[in-house]
């Protein structure tokens, strides 16, 4: 038998070669390329900035977190606690095989409270940082005997963070409303930390005496890492009366800190015969249990500019991150193919008629595009991806309070049929609550004897 083979690392890129081979499909709603690296980033937040394209580093919402530009908190109108689902059906093409999967995912949550007169701001969340989730079969024969390859993977990351963002300086506004220059700096402390299991299976003939084999492996990982950012603003036109609606300009600035994440190893291989439908194992090929490690990633920067006025808002912003430079050093693992320097862009509309009239007069409308490098290179092929997203919020609760219902979809597309590859079509929908208070309420204001 040649199982050997099977139960190194690089085994996974198998993976890639399903439609060549003969069957395949997918299993817990993702995608085969999340079987490399750390999975598939989730890049954006809560749904507001999902349906924004991901931008959120020049441009901030009066009622809404975004994770990642802690110099946004500031900025909160009001307190806000938000979170939001995401369901997701991705169709992958290749040149013999297709397939399609679902998935329906929790988002997280976070919530954000200004303070000090609007010159402080404190956030903290729960958020998904990524997501593994693939099963894929490959027919083959084996010395004339036919075998069943199946890989399955499941697991991802997580980051909790708590942030606080301070307003720097504030330009002191004009008798018809000019506000002038602010500068606000932040920064978040985060914890990102979860696990990757991996499964790599050689099914023989139940008749033909032959055993089975299985490989099982976990990788946990665990660290702190921290995002600093910074917002410049001014007025780009300027109020000749308090009625006039000027254009503002922002630029932001955000860096994600170098992260170096302990890892554990575990590795199991297993062979099994089946018997009246129960597994029998039958021996320990190899036991690796807990090899101790770091996985350091690489620094993300990201950039935008921005302009907005009473009712438009326009951004365009540009991430980098050189994936190239991780380094992973856990004895006995290895990623399963080479990553690269990624470089996306992100531009962003948004459009709200006014504060008052019916529902869909104060609603606020939004769309957004985002083209890019996924981290992967399969077979030393780079994998490029784009997306475009719509979707309005509808404000709750007459004019009363600042809640709001976040609906939008996102439509966006990865890889190439080229060189024996897959291409991905996906297809999500966002669902999204803010939650703020009542005008009469003031949350975590303590009350004043009167």
């Amino acid at each position: 038998m040649h199982f050997p083979n099977m139960i190194r690392p690089l085994g996974l890129l198998l993976l890639v070669e399903l439609a060549a081979g003969g069957a395949m499909a997918q299993g817990d709603g993702g995608s085969p390329y999340s079987a490399y690296g750390l999975g598939d980033l989730i890049t954006t937040g809560q749904a507001v900035q999902a349906l924004s394209a991901g931008t959120g580093t020049a441009i901030t919402e009066p009622f809404s977190v975004i994770p990642g530009n802690p110099a946004s908190y500031p900025l909160l109108a009001r307190p806000v606690f938000e979170s939001a689902v995401s369901f997701t059906s991705l169709r992958s093409t290749a040149a013999n095989a297709n397939s399609t999967a679902r998935d329906l995912r929790f988002m997280g949550f976070s919530l954000g409270v200004p303070f000090g007169q609007g010159k402080w701001g404190l956030a903290l969340g729960l958020a998904p940082f990524s997501k593994v989730g693939y099963e894929a079969v490959r027919s083959d024969l084996e010395q004339g005997i036919p075998v069943q390859y199946k890989y399955t993977g499941s697991g991802g990351l997580d980051r909790a963070f708590v942030g606080l963002g301070r307003t720097l300086y504030q330009q002191r506004a004009d008798s018809v409303g000019n506000a002038g220059t602010r500068i606000n700096l932040g920064a978040d402390f985060n914890f990102v930390f979860g696990s990757i299991g991996a499964t790599r299976e050689a099914l023989y003939p139940l008749d033909d005496g032959y055993s089975n084999i299985r490989a099982f492996s976990n990788l946990f990982l665990a660290a702190p890492t921290a995002t600093v950012s910074a917002i410049w603003q001014g007025d780009l036109t300027k109020k000749t009366t308090r009625d006039d609606r000027n254009w503002r300009w922002s630029a932001g600035i955000s860096m994600g800190i170098p992260a170096n994440l302990k890892a554990q190893y575990s590795n199991l291989v297993t062979s099994y015969t089946v018997r009246s439908g129960i597994e029998v194992t039958r021996d320990t090929v190899e036991h690796e249990d807990k090899a101790k490690g770091h996985v350091r990633m690489p620094v993300r920067l990201k950039a935008g500019i921005g302009v907005q006025n009473a009712n438009w808002a326009f951004a365009l912003e540009r991430t980098q991150q050189d994936w190239n430079a991780t380094a992973v050093e856990v004895p006995g693992y290895e990623w399963s193919s080479s990553m690269r320097n990624t470089v996306s862009w992100a531009a962003a509309a948004r459009f709200r008629p006014g504060g008052e009239g019916g529902i869909f007069h104060r609603s606020v409308y939004r769309m957004g595009f985002r083209l890019g490098q996924a981290p992967q290179q399969v077979r030393g092929n780079a994998l490029n991806e784009s997306a475009i997203t719509a979707g309005i919020s509808l404000p709750l609760n007459a004019v009363q309070t600042n809640s709001w219902l976040h609906l939008g979809v996102e439509m966006g597309q990865r890889g190439t049929l080229d060189h024996g590859l897959l291409q991905e079509q996906r297809a999500v929908v966002w669902i999204g609550l803010a939650f703020t208070p009542w005008r009469g309420e003031r949350w975590f204001t303590p009350s004043k004897i009167q």
